[in-house]
Order: structure tokens, then C-alpha cells, then sequence
């Protein structure tokens, strides 16, 4: 007797094919692809497994099926990444060292002069620079003894108070006693890190996911264990589940809102369904939600705002979304507050003054929140301008996010490109960008190249994007572009 083949694999596979001959640039943007019956007798299946993996990029966003034409590859929307393909993701753990690579890439951000499309920040065109510094001359002005002198560890009570308050819908709301100021998210994430896990030990993360991120846990000597990540719903829970199920994980450090580089938000079901999970199997969840704030539409609230047990450790800045050289962060360690607290105070004992008492004087005054409503819509305004520019700049078949906050857009080239290989022509260009193969290990995303989109559109932008895109063509067409 013949094994029974499951329809549902045998569509899928027919998808993943199809995306794999658009991206590589076979089928262009607007070409007929062939008809049902010719992929059916391809493929050896029947017309309606071939009916199902075609309505399922469409729905997807990748097709066009047109009454009495046929399908085509769809060409008025910006198209997003498909389901990752967890064959690719073994789910076991594997040390980190990726230090030399991501150090190497960081630092043409520091010469002004380059053509900045590689960090991941909002411009000054788009910050309240202005008020910031006003704010910073009135406090050192009239409060000069409190911003010269150490601040207590538990933090300024105006500053704490009002970063308690944003959490009042939460199903356990954080009191100020509960908040531990950082100088910035790194710090604390790092010390939530130290606080649930020991060298050696393994923790899960998405993928692709902060370049940060994987930094850290390669200094702090932790294995890794990625997880498929898409760009619409976030990490993938049953993946996750599987990797719970089988033990051996001390943590999971995730960013449910507008993930760093694909810019998704989950949603409120999605996130409950992830703390749920943390809570089933007594793995803490360690929470970057430095993007938070950033995210266009609706209310977006944290991972955090589910958590029920104290398992989660919620961890956040300002450096995104107002002053990156505040260097202010915090965090809600939830029933490991002890622990973080003491690794805070044996480490750096407490965090900058000024920048809490301003930070505190920016909350009260309302003027923050007004500042984010502003802030989101050019973000919003320029990703899209961004991602307009690169359909129109780089070669048939590129495929790009919809980020729903942040201002960072996720480039997959065609052709297999290596954009280590870009990055290197982009420099000697002027132009700074951030290849995928950081996000990620062992390559996965060798091909894809994070944009920031962080200040408006100007004419130079303008010109390293069309730069970028012709030259993207150029790798695509020689040997020498491709992944290996």
C-alpha cells in the first residue's frame, strides 16, 4: 500500500518553491505564472493542492489570481517575507561568536560623513532636540546640587512614579518600588540575563533577531538556541513550545513589540499565548521592548502587561524614542527584582541623575507623550517613503517588511546576494548599511540587509538607495555575489 501524503505538506512545498524561483528573480514582479493543470502535472498533484499553495500567497500578498487571466506575481504592494522554513532551524543550542563581525560593521556609524543607513536610530530631524536640552539647562540651573550628587539606587521618585503609572491596565500592575533605573536597555538586559541564567547555560532567542542581542549572550558566555521567527505574528510558539518541552533553557529573551530587524508587533493573543508558555514550563521571559513606544497604530502593550507569576522581566529605554545619549533605561524584574537589584548596585550602584530627574520633569509635564504621537507618524511616513524607494531602486524579486513601529526596514535580495559583499562596495561608497548575517547564526540571513530609515528622505539618501540597488543587481548577475 502506497504512504498516504499529506496535502497540506505537498502545498507548502509547492509555496516555499514558487518563493524560492520569485526571489531568485525566475518569475518577475507582474509575470503569469503557469496555469493550475501545467503546475498540477509538474508537481504530480492535484489541481486543487496546486488551487490551495496558490491562494495561500495570495493571501500572503506574493500573487495576483485574476478571474479568466491567470495568477500573477503581485506588483501594488510592498510584499512581505514568507513563513520562515524551520528545516532550516535545528533548535538545538550553539555558542555565539559573532563579536568580530558585528564590531567591524558598527563602526563606519561613527564618520559622519558617511551616508547613515546601518544603526538603527531616529534622526535629530525627527527628536525634540531642542526641548531636551532646554529641560537638561533648567534642571542643572535649579536643581544643580541633586543632578551633581549620586542618585539613590531605588531611583528619582518623579521619574519611577510615572513610569509605574503607564502600567496600570496590566493584569499586575508595576509599582515604583518594583523599577530599577538602567544607564540604557543593554544594561538591562544584561542584568536580567545574570540574573536567570549562568555561563554556559542556554537561552532562546528569535530569529532573526537584534545583533545586540546575540552580543550579549556571547559575552556573557550563554548558548543559543534560535527559533523561526515570521514577520507578521512574531516567534513561532509551537517551535518554542518544542524547545521548552524538551528542557534545558534558563531563559527566552524576546520583543514582541516592532521586533528589531523585522518590525513586527504581536498581537494582545499572541503575546498572552507566549507568557502562557512561559508560565506552563517555568521559563523566564526576558523582554526587550525598546521599540515599544515607536509602534504606529493602537495600543501595544508589553509581554509584561500578561504576566501573572513574576516570570517575566521587562526591559525598556528612552534611547529610541527621545535621547540616545541620556542613556537611560529600566527595568520591571518581576519575582527576580532581588537578584536584579543586587547585581545592579554591585556592578555600576546606581544610574546617571540629570538624566532622571529630566526624564522625570518630561513624563510629568505630559510632554513625552505628546512627543510620540509625533514621532510615530514620521516614522511611519518615512518607512514608507523608504520602502517606496526601494521598489523602485533594487532589482526584481527584493522583498521587504511591513514594519508596524520602529524605523528599520528588512531587505531579502535576490539571486542569493551576500550582502557582506554589499557592504563592503557600500563603504568604499560612503554608505553605511547592516548585512542579515549578524541577526542570526550561521548565515541564515545572508542574504537580507537591514535599512534604517530613522531621518527623512533626503536627495543623498535617495541616491546611495538607488546606488545600493543597482549594485545589488550587479552582485545577483556575477558568482562572486552569492552566499555560499
Amino acid at each position: 500500500m502506497p504512504p498516504v501524503i499529506d496535502d497540506r505538506f505537498l502545498y507548502e512545498r509547492i509555496s516555499r518553491r514558487l518563493l524560492e524561483q520569485i526571489g531568485a528573480g525566475s518569475f518577475a514582479v507582474g509575470q503569469k505564472l503557469p496555469s493550475v493543470r501545467r503546475m498540477s502535472a509538474l508537481f504530480k498533484v492535484s489541481v486543487n493542492t496546486v488551487m490551495q499553495s496558490y491562494r495561500q500567497l495570495e493571501a500572503e500578498g506574493y500573487l495576483d489570481i485574476r478571474p479568466q487571466s491567470g495568477v500573477y506575481v503581485r506588483s501594488s504592494d510592498v510584499l512581505d517575507i514568507p513563513e520562515p522554513d524551520g528545516s532550516r532551524y535545528p533548535l538545538l543550542p550553539v555558542e555565539v561568536s559573532l563579536s568580530e563581525q558585528v564590531l567591524h560593521y558598527m563602526e563606519l556609524h561613527a564618520d559622519p560623513a558617511m551616508v547613515r543607513l546601518g544603526i538603527a536610530l531616529p534622526g535629530p530631524e525627527v527628536l525634540p532636540v531642542d526641548r531636551v536640552m532646554a529641560t537638561i539647562r533648567d534642571v542643572t540651573r535649579h536643581h544643580a546640587l541633586d543632578a551633581w550628587d549620586y542618585m539613590h539606587p531605588n531611583g528619582c521618585p518623579l521619574f519611577t512614579h510615572h513610569l509605574a503609572r503607564r502600567s496600570l491596565s496590566y493584569e499586575v500592575p508595576v509599582t515604583a518600588e518594583d523599577i530599577i533605573v538602567t544607564s540604557g536597555a543593554m544594561e538591562a538586559l544584561s542584568l536580567a540575563l545574570r540574573s536567570v541564567s549562568r555561563p554556559g547555560d542556554t537561552v532562546v532567542v528569535e530569529s532573526p533577531t537584534y545583533y545586540g542581542a546575540l552580543l550579549l549572550l556571547e559575552t556573557h558566555q550563554r548558548k543559543v538556541v534560535e527559533v523561526p521567527t515570521h514577520a507578521r505574528h512574531g516567534i513561532s510558539l509551537s517551535a518554542l513550545e518544542q524547545v521548552f518541552r524538551r528542557g534545558g533553557v534558563a531563559a527566552c529573551l524576546v520583543s514582541p513589540n516592532a521586533q528589531n530587524p523585522l518590525g513586527f508587533t504581536m498581537s494582545d493573543e499572541r503575546k498572552a499565548a507566549l507568557v502562557a508558555l512561559s508560565e506552563r514550563y517555568q521559563v523566564p521571559l526576558i523582554e526587550n521592548d525598546v521599540w515599544g513606544d515607536t509602534v504606529y497604530r493602537g495600543e501595544a502593550p508589553p509581554a509584561k502587561a500578561f504576566d501573572r507569576s513574576g516570570l517575566v522581566l521587562y526591559c525598556s529605554s528612552f534611547s529610541k524614542s527621545l535621547m540616545p545619549g541620556l542613556r537611560i533605561g529600566w527595568a520591571a524584574a518581576g519575582r527576580f527584582q532581588k537578584r536584579f537589584r543586587e547585581l545592579k548596585q554591585l556592578s555600576t550602584i546606581t544610574s546617571t541623575s540629570i538624566s532622571q530627574i529630566v526624564m522625570g520633569r518630561l513624563l510629568e509635564s505630559g510632554f513625552y507623550t505628546q512627543h510620540l504621537r509625533e514621532l510615530r507618524g514620521h516614522l511611519h511616513g518615512q518607512v514608507d517613503a523608504m520602502a517606496r524607494e526601494v521598489r523602485r531602486c533594487f532589482p526584481p524579486g527584493t522583498r521587504l517588511t511591513r514594519p508596524t513601529g520602529g524605523c528599520v526596514l528588512w531587505v531579502r535580495l535576490p539571486g542569493r546576494v551576500d550582502t557582506r559583499a554589499l557592504f563592503q562596495r557600500a563603504a568604499a561608497r560612503g554608505i553605511h548599511v547592516f548585512p542579515g548575517a549578524v541577526f542570526s547564526l550561521d548565515g541564515k540571513h545572508a542574504d537580507y540587509l537591514r535599512l534604517n530609515a530613522g531621518s527623512p528622505l533626503t536627495a543623498p539618501v535617495r541616491r546611495a538607495l538607488c546606488w545600493l540597488g543597482e549594485t545589488a543587481a550587479e552582485l545577483a548577475a556575477s558568482p562572486d555575489g552569492l552566499a555560499s
